[in-house]
């Protein structure tokens, strides 16, 4: 990726469905251009996008923080750590990548060989999955569930930075639809989130004959999807590929009434990819992701003088994803295939 494909990635986070005539005095190029290149990208299995639901966070927090799980139509969210027995790290992920409620699976070079993101809609069946499900895979020795509590940043709202604040704002001041999204997703917006699910920027007239409705009637949820508290889009790329060399998993053990101003104050550092308070004893996961392995001492020693309290339990190398939101990935870290997360008609509604 060259700096114009970061700048074009950066902005469709910001716009995941600008035009690219709208995008042509941002980034550079003319639409036909940054179409082929966004192509380009695509086919590579260099970027690719998601939408799904979320549960809306609380309206009286001025943050718009949400609470549980920040992932598709659900009640709870776990990180699950796996472990393998020898030789059998692959075997396991094959058969796990396949689960749709497995959102994220990650190796390691920490304890476990494995940290899956897993998504249900309760306590009890989580706790089946772990049980029953994972456990009976003959390559699992055994595992550990940490339940999430309050995710204070996740994959969505993690951006590279390569805008500048000039290029920002003229995304932010692109005319506006949907605002007149309803405080709860209907049928129709199921469907159509069903749809993006694994491309975002799929064309309306596409959606429209699939799920038997007008253009004109996509497009207007399309437009209120895209401003909805209870809907996300993601622009992900292989960030390995790219120049992020090393991603590393930190456990904090944080004193309970301090656990909302640290989480928050990492929430705001560039490097945090992922912040989220969980039921343990190390109560505050934190995934960065590093142009190299030597940033990550830096790093620690800022949060050592910003927040002395929190003492770091363990921390791991995530050399390799295997999944991440459904999206299954090759070793090497290239695009290989979608697996729909847990169907939304079929999960409790909020």
């Amino acid at each position: 990726m060259d700096d114009v494909d970061f700048l074009l990635v950066n902005a469709l986070q910001h716009r995941p469905r600008a035009s690219w005539s709208q995008l042509e005095a941002i980034v550079g190029g003319d639409a036909s251009t940054l179409s082929r290149r966004w192509s380009r990208l695509v086919d590579s299995g260099l970027v690719w996008s998601s939408c799904f639901a979320v549960s809306p966070g609380d309206p009286d927090r001025p943050d718009g923080r949400l609470d549980s799980a920040v992932h598709p139509l659900t009640g709870v969210l776990a990180l699950v750590e796996v472990y393998c027995t020898a030789g059998s790290r692959e075997s396991v992920i094959a058969g796990i990548a396949k689960t749709p409620s497995v959102l994220t699976v990650e190796c390691t070079s920490g304890g476990p060989d494995l940290i899956l993101t897993l998504s249900c809609p309760s306590v009890a069946e989580v706790d089946a999955y772990v049980a029953t499900e994972l456990a009976a895979d003959p390559g699992v020795r055994r595992t550990r569930t940490h339940f999430t509590r309050t995710f204070f940043k996740e994959g969505t709202s993690w951006r590279p930075g390569i805008l500048s604040e000039r290029q920002v704002k003229a995304l932010q001041a692109f005319p506006a639809t949907g605002i007149d999204a309803p405080a709860v997703p209907t049928r129709l917006h199921e469907l159509v989130i069903n749809a993006l699910a694994g491309d975002v920027r799929r064309s309306a007239t596409s959606i429209a004959e699939e799920i038997g409705r007008s253009v004109a009637t996509v497009t207007r949820a399309i437009g209120q999807i895209l401003h909805a508290p209870w809907a996300r889009t993601r622009v992900d790329f292989a960030h390995n590929l790219v120049g992020y060399n090393a991603s590393v998993m930190v456990w904090f053990s944080v004193p309970h009434h301090q656990l909302e101003m640290v989480g928050a104050g990492l929430a705001l550092m560039p490097e945090t990819r992922m912040c989220c308070s969980v039921v343990n004893r190390a109560n505050l996961a934190v995934t960065f992701w590093l142009r190299s392995l030597r940033d990550l001492d830096a790093v620690e020693s800022k949060i050592a003088r910003a927040f002395p309290t929190a003492r770091t339990e363990e921390r791991w190398l995530l050399p390799r994803f295997a999944k991440r939101l459904g999206h299954t990935l090759t070793p090497s870290g290239h695009h290989a295939t979608f697996i729909p997360p847990t169907h939304p008609l079929t999960a409790p509604r909020f």
